[in-house]
Formats: C-alpha cells, structure tokens, sequence
C-alpha cells in the first residue's frame, strides 16, 4: 500500500530492523570467502562443515557467523533465511538449528547401504562416470562405509564379464576395483572380452539362485 501511494519504500531505519543480526560489526580488511551454494541437495552436516571451516577466523564470533550465512544460500533458501524472525535467532546454534529443521528432509532420504546395494551400472555409463556418481552417495551414508565394504557393494553391482573379473581380482581398496573395471570396460569395447549372450546369461542366473 505504501508502494502504491507514493512512500519511499526504502527506510533505512526499517531496512536495519528486519536484520537477522543487527549492529553488525565487520573487521577491518575482512575477507568474505567463496561458499558453494547450497542447493537442497546436498546433506546438511555435510554442509555446515566446510562453511564453519571457511569461517574459522570468526569461528567464536555469532553474530558475523550467523550474518554471513546467507552468502552460501541462493533461490529459496535464501527467502528462507531473509525471513527468519530476528527475535528467535539469537546466536549461531540457533540459526544451525532452524536450518537443519527446515531441511530435515535431506537426512531422512540420505543415502544407505541398501540404496548402494540396488544401484546398478547403466549401459550407458561409463566405469568413470559411475564410480563418481557412487562416490557421491557414499559421502552420505551414515554410519560411514568401511574399505571393505566399499568394495563388495561395488562389485556386487556389477553384471557379466564385470563381476567374474571383479570377483577374481584380490584388490582391497576402492580405487584399485575401479582401475580393474576400467580396464574390463576397455577390452569389451576392443572386443577383447567377450560379452555374455543373453542365452548364457539366463543360465548364469538360474545357477546363482
């Protein structure tokens, strides 16, 4: 209404009451990092590590950890944060908290052991891509995966000529698993590794169950 009638729309007195943190305080020669967005994607603790690393210079300081919170929001989180209530958010433990309320969703669908488990190598992907893509969601499995375990899951996913190699091999590291398979997927595109037919791959099947 005001907008309508003519009023300046900009008070700077009402523009500092509806920050979040007021009688803010910037040191000097105060350099404001680089944040990686957050998107709603990613998991939250995940994501409030490295900022509080980043801000490891005010670590002890709430009021500018809390105010440049919003330098690593975009897009709706964003709008969230622009209007959360002043009076609420007191400190920096209060602003972590309403965060991790208001995007608890990302922890309830986060990734398990039993999501690995059925993930499964598209044709279409290469060895490289799906490694990356798997590593991603191990980064959010928690409890954390242990070596060994990284392993069998990724071997586990596999299907012919893959999981023959794969299972013969004595790699006990991730990175070595992905080396073999690499090179599987190079002898089956040199025709050097014979791919299963679908006749022999229903046999395979019926001697696995």
């Amino acid at each position: 209404m005001r907008a309508v009638e003519g009023v300046n729309v900009y008070d700077p007195v009402r523009a500092i009451d509806v920050y979040l943190v007021p009688n803010i305080v910037v040191p000097k020669k105060f350099r404001v990092p680089d944040f990686v967005k957050y998107t709603r994607l990613e998991c939250l603790n995940i994501y409030l590590r490295p900022y509080c690393n980043k801000r490891a210079k005010v670590i002890h300081d709430d009021k500018l950890l809390t105010h440049f919170f919003q330098d690593s929001l975009t897009s709706s989180t964003l709008s969230w944060y622009m209007i959360l209530d002043n009076a609420r958010i007191k400190k920096w433990s209060d602003l972590a908290n309403a965060f991790l309320r208001q995007y608890k969703f990302n922890i309830d669908i986060s990734p398990d052991r039993t999501s690995l488990m059925i993930m499964d190598k598209s044709n279409k992907k290469t060895v490289r891509e799906y490694a990356h893509k798997r590593k991603n969601k191990v980064l959010h499995v928690q409890p954390s995966l242990l070596e060994k375990e990284m392993v069998t899951l990724f071997t586990n996913t596999f299907k012919s000529p893959y999981y023959e190699y794969l299972m013969g091999s004595f790699a006990q590291h991730l990175c070595d698993v992905v080396v073999i398979a690499k090179r599987i997927e190079k002898g089956v595109r040199a025709d050097k590794i014979s791919k299963p037919t679908e006749k022999n791959r229903v046999c395979r099947e019926k001697e696995r169950c």
